[in-house]
């Protein structure tokens, strides 16, 4: 029917709108963090963007469930501030025959962040991890950043350069100070560079400097000047319980199998967002009703209001299930059966409204 393609095409417009904004944001957010990351020498330069991209599809499922909530909460308010929605209900519809356009739009939405929840984001986990695991096994020049003091891997080791050429990868003014023996080294340097042997191996080469190496608490230190220095750069071994495997790694079939609280509470969490989605569109339909006379805020805040305490119940019955307070369907009935009975109350309410039992001749 008519109004049911309208309602779709809008319905995808607001939706796709607000989810873009809502994706901005995020970017935004997650690149400002990150880049005070990698400038205080916690995060490689070159895997900002790769971790912006992992972030964000962490945080995709719950985008999109607001994206979607807010896009259909804006179409049908705009409904009823146009006086179109006065329009279809005098033609003879009722508040149930908005259900089925609805659930059109949300049942594919909703199967795409179960696509999302037990396929795509575990497969991204397990990559962000063999991504860091790689990071981590690089040598320790590669978290320098100039003007900052980083840490070896080992923490023997403290690096600072002043500057750094992107092109050449020359390095100025160097200062590193390492820990032999019990013996304190410290090897200063106008310029330094990273050489690749044949073999693989990699060196930091430093020219035209110092070396000052002594014990601490001894006035005795031996001065060395040198025209070349050459420093071996070993890659750090990550060890293996850094490789262990997360929660959010594993299958959903591996959650179901195992025992574990923690297992209980991210399996829930994998369906709590599809399901959560399709609760959500439902309860745009009577939530959207706008009084012109009144300020036309208050569905939209009353709306937000009502998504942040479902939300909260959804994340407060996950930590019960992980702490092995509830049981899975005891948990994930309880996130929802609140809802579902806070939507059930709402239709009963506005289906006693005259607006939603308006019909054409009636007083």
């Amino acid at each position: 029917m008519l109004y049911r393609r309208a309602l779709l095409q809008e319905l995808s417009l607001s939706s796709a709108a607000s989810l873009v904004i809502l994706i901005a944001i995020a970017l935004v957010t997650l690149f400002v963090r990150l880049l005070g990351e990698a400038a205080r020498g916690e995060l490689a330069n070159e895997a900002v963007f790769a971790y912006l991209g992992f972030s964000l599809l962490h945080f995709l499922p719950v985008l999109l469930s607001v994206a979607i909530f807010i896009g259909a909460m804006l179409t049908l308010m705009r409904y009823w501030r146009d006086n179109e929605m006065a329009i279809w209900l005098s033609s003879g519809l009722s508040l149930n025959d908005w259900i089925r356009p609805m659930l059109t739009f949300a049942v594919p939405m909703a199967l795409i962040l179960l696509l999302l929840t037990n396929s795509i984001i575990p497969w991204a986990a397990n990559k962000k991890d063999a991504y860091k695991a790689e990071l981590l096994s690089r040598d320790d020049t590669s978290m320098v950043v100039p003007g900052i003091f980083a840490e070896s891997q080992g923490g023997d080791r403290v690096f600072f350069v002043e500057s750094l050429n992107p092109l050449t990868g020359t390095v100025r003014n160097v200062f590193m100070q390492s820990r032999d023996s019990g013996k304190l080294g410290v090897v200063v340097a106008a310029e330094g560079a990273q050489r690749r042997m044949d073999d693989g191996t990699r060196f930091l080469v430093l020219s035209k400097g110092r070396r000052y190496e002594g014990e601490p608490g001894q006035a005795e230190y031996r001065m060395i000047q040198f025209d070349r220095y050459w420093i071996r750069l070993d890659p750090v071994e990550v060890k293996a319980r850094e490789r262990q495997q997360s929660i959010r790694q594993q299958s959903t079939a591996e959650l179901w199998r195992s025992a574990d609280t923690d297992a209980r509470g991210e399996l829930a969490g994998r369906f709590n967002v599809p399901l959560g989605l399709l609760v959500l569109a439902l309860l745009a339909i009577p939530l959207s009703y706008v009084n012109n006379r009144a300020k036309r805020s208050y569905g939209l805040i009353a709306a937000l209001l009502v998504f942040f305490i479902y939300h909260n119940l959804i994340s407060v019955t996950q930590a019960w299930m992980a702490q092995d307070k509830l049981g899975l369907i005891a948990g994930m009935l309880l996130a929802h059966l609140p809802a579902v009975a806070a939507l059930a109350a709402f239709y009963a309410y506005r289906m006693r409204m005259r607006p939603f039992n308006f019909r054409l001749g009636r007083k």
